[in-house]
């Protein structure tokens, strides 16, 4: 039996357009294996004039994207502007309240608005689906509340940015400083001219919250999480951790204990030896760990027009069929409890220390001297001259809490030997 699905698409950048060629491109089999027809019965997008890769004259062009969603017809909207405010927003709300089905890839919005969202979504008995907002192509979100569906997961790791991965491996290959590899990843349009949310770390943690609400069922307040990203790392960094055998990768890590949850993003380092450390480019990955050490990896393109349509086409399809419906988060809105959100990370592990220190007598004692003093030992130690006045001191702890850490740094910090604030990265286990 032929089922028609209508949807209106806001936004035709590079997601946008692409999912229209794959619905273009791909007209035969939606036939034959789902016996589905898209018809698409609006596009917008803020500037008409623009060339597109697709014959926008085959659509009705609205101006007014409002508009767009509230004709008749319309059984889905799918929003691929971005943004946690303004139109795309506007866009999201309307749609559900106009009892229509949302597909998203707008991690920004989820992770600031989710829960209204899913709220509303029940209350208008709409489905929300958002593949495309975490991973790209990778379809960690459905697996997440399929196929962990009543298997109690404990932890998530995952390289959850295109951008910043492709920067840190482009330091380590090229031996370039982070602004030339900076600029090389947006003349291969891996990152925008405006790239800091990837670069400070946030859009991990928009992604790692996403990903920890399914997988622990429990309400995250974004404000409650502390985020770093790599846009203080140096190809002094690269080396050093090269050098003790260590990757460095910037990973959301969400893991829960004993009710609390552990929400972390930051560079971490990673033995060259784990799976985590070959992920290179613009490759993402996610590791579940369930049950009793039962890990799961996935890996794939994590942003870009192709992949990322690929998950937006899935969730129109699977919306299109009456059984898919369901909750947002995998249960209901009133199932999700409120917990509260710790920044430290669990248990002991190593850390990497770099400080570029001035070139005196008495230097690296006074450095040794203060780690001494909160008790965390030095598993080792060498230095680099930078200049004529100033060199590096490169140290790798043995096993000590990042609280600990965390003081010592401070104290480190305030150090009249050392010209800036030191680097401080964890090295993980996984």
């Amino acid at each position: 039996m032929l089922q028609n699905i209508n949807i209106v698409i806001a936004g035709l950048g590079t997601v946008g357009s692409s999912t229209i060629k794959l619905i273009e491109t791909n007209k035969k089999i939606f036939l034959s294996k789902l016996g589905l027809k898209i018809n698409i019965v609006g596009i917008f997008a803020k500037n008409k004039s623009k060339k597109r890769n697709f014959n926008k004259n085959k659509y009705a062009w609205f101006d007014n994207p409002l508009k767009m969603i509230k004709q008749n017809n319309v059984d889905t909207v799918v929003e691929l502007i971005g943004g946690e405010k303004g139109i795309a927003k506007d866009i999201c709300f309307q749609a559900i309240k106009n009892k229509k089905n949302l597909v998203t890839a707008n991690k920004a919005l989820i992770a600031h608005q989710g829960y209204n969202l899913a709220r509303l979504a029940e209350e208008n008995g709409v489905s929300i689906g958002f593949e495309a907002s975490v991973a790209g192509g990778i379809p960690i979100i459905s697996t997440l509340k399929k196929s962990f569906k009543g298997i109690k997961i404990n932890k998530i790791t995952g390289i959850l940015n295109g951008t910043s991965n492709f920067i840190l491996t482009n330091m380590y290959e090229k031996k370039n400083e982070f602004s030339k590899s900076l600029d090389e990843a947006k003349r291969l349009g891996y990152a925008e001219q405006n790239s800091n949310d990837d670069l400070n770390g946030l859009d991990t943690l928009h992604k790692i919250l996403i990903l920890s609400t399914i997988a622990f069922n429990k309400k995250i307040n974004l404000k409650d999480i502390n985020y770093s990203g790599i846009n203080y790392l140096t190809k002094a960094d690269i080396f050093f951790a090269d050098k003790l055998g260590f990757r460095i990768k910037l990973l959301g890590i969400g893991s829960i204990d004993k009710k609390k949850i552990r929400i972390n993003v930051a560079p971490y380092l990673i033995s060259k030896k784990k799976e985590l450390s070959n992920v290179n480019h613009n490759l993402n990955s996610v590791i579940i760990e369930a049950n009793k050490n039962n890990k799961t990896i996935l890996i794939g393109e994590g942003a870009g027009g192709d992949p990322t349509s690929m998950s937006v086409l899935a969730d129109i399809t699977n919306l299109s069929f009456e059984n898919y419906k369901n909750f947002m988060y995998g249960v209901s809105c009133k199932d999700l409890k409120k917990t509260n959100i710790s920044n430290d990370s669990l248990g002991e592990s190593l850390f990497f220390l770099r400080a570029k220190v001035y070139d005196k007598p008495g230097a690296i004692a006074a450095i040794t001297t203060i780690l001494k003093n909160f008790k965390i030992s030095i598993k080792s130690l060498f230095q680099e001259q930078s200049n004529k006045k100033l060199f590096n001191v490169v140290i790798l702890t043995h096993k000590c809490k990042k609280k600990i850490m965390d003081t010592a740094t401070v104290k480190l910090n305030n150090c009249s030997y050392i010209k800036e604030k030191a680097i401080i990265m964890q090295v993980l286990h996984v």
